[in-house]
């Protein structure tokens, strides 16, 4: 299958599904996440395409598209017409900004989240999402523009962007990541 085709659903599937609380406010310099499992409709069943635990995506850096077509090279996607396609995230997520004030640093937050921090002192922090915020499945549809898959070719074309400079919110008196505003179209 294509790389970019599925890259696209992938990473903005991945994105779609991150459910946590907050409303973002800040700007992120990294926003990691890895994904467990890839699954595609093909109208009668669903085709599991990935079921590991893929290395992090960083979907803050300037090469994130290059990032996912590595993950995704060498996935093997019968040929067949495909109109959704569900992404299962890892809840683990790192990730690294600041929320128009206070920066995150390398420590944990009373609640979890990073703790604040000085511009001079931003650094990652990890934070595994647990309870209700743990991500589910989530699942794109795209039937209106089905993509058809025949000799590991696809018919179409996915463009994904992301944009996280909303990526950072405070809650709980700590940062946490948020959703990004992410972009999709198939052409």
């Amino acid at each position: 299958m294509n790389k970019l085709l599925l890259r696209g659903f992938v990473l903005s599937v991945m994105i779609f599904v991150f459910t946590a609380p907050v409303f973002a406010t800040g700007p992120a310099s990294v926003y990691k996440v890895k994904i467990k499992k890839v699954r595609l409709w093909n109208g009668t069943s669903w085709v599991t395409v990935y079921d590991a635990l893929s290395g992090a995506l960083d979907i803050a850096a300037v090469s994130s598209g290059a990032s996912a077509g590595n993950f995704l090279s060498g996935l093997v996607v019968p040929d067949g017409t495909y109109t959704k396609v569900e992404v299962t995230p890892s809840p683990t997520f790192t990730y690294s900004g600041h929320d128009g004030a206070n920066y995150t640093t390398a420590a944990a937050g009373g609640s979890g989240g990073s703790l604040f921090g000085l511009a001079a002192a931003e650094a990652e922090w990890t934070v595994t999402l647990t309870g209700g915020n743990v991500p589910v499945a989530g699942e794109q549809d795209f039937s209106a523009t089905p993509i058809t898959v025949l000799d590991g070719g696809a018919d179409k074309k996915v463009r994904v962007s992301f944009n996280v400079a909303n990526a950072i919110d405070t809650v709980g008196g700590d940062l946490w990541p948020a959703q990004p505003a992410v972009t999709m179209s198939i052409q």
